[in-house]
């Protein structure tokens, strides 16, 4: 296990927050049938998905840090939706 930088955790929080709001614009985008732009957040997604895995992987206390993330990426996009 690799030792904990606070960098990494607040760069894999804000990751994740990405993440989650790049995943509701896609299932959003899918739902109205617009290719391009599911395709788009679909692949930024898992490129940014990867880097997550990557880097909890080498240190499992970041899995809080992805945690709290993935929560405020989802209630952002949930709130905003209204």
């Amino acid at each position: 296990m690799s030792e904990f930088s606070w960098a990494t955790a607040a760069l894999l929080f804000c990751t994740y927050v990405l993440i989650d709001i790049l995943y509701a614009w896609y299932v959003i985008a899918v739902g109205k049938r617009q290719a391009g732009v599911a395709a788009v957040s679909s692949s930024l997604l898992y490129s940014l998905a990867a880097y997550g895995v990557l880097t909890y992987s080498k240190n499992i206390a970041y899995i809080a840090f992805l945690a709290a993330g993935a929560f405020l990426g989802t209630y952002i996009v949930v709130k905003l939706k209204k």
